[in-house]
């Protein structure tokens, strides 16, 4: 139980050390914070013997996926692999503290 909380907590301050550590660079501390969230997802999932919707979770997130690099493809003639990585990555990361907040909500 004390993970469940202890792994988002762990994973804001590595993201904050790492903004701090590195402010100019391309990859940002919050970049990490889907691993972390996932896993305390997991654990939540776990500890209130629930069925576990993470795979369907991702693949709802990869229709969304596919839908916004159709958009920037149909919007953009030339399409940038990295431009659209990064906003799928920030997706990811937003989807998932959701995802937590959620599963934290429903565990209450």
């Amino acid at each position: 139980m004390f993970l469940i909380f202890l792994i988002p907590i762990v994973g804001l301050a590595l993201a904050f050390l790492i903004n701090k550590m590195f402010p100019k660079a391309q990859f940002r501390g919050y970049d990490l914070l889907p691993f972390f969230f996932i896993y305390a997802c997991h654990l939540i999932t776990l500890n209130q013997k629930r069925p576990e919707f993470l795979p369907y979770g991702f693949f709802v997130f990869f229709i969304l996926v596919i839908i916004i690099a159709i958009t920037e493809a149909i919007k953009n003639k030339n399409l940038s692999i990295s431009k659209t990585f990064r906003k799928i990555w920030d997706y990811l990361t937003v989807n998932t503290i959701f995802w937590y907040l959620g599963l934290l909500f429903m565990m209450i």
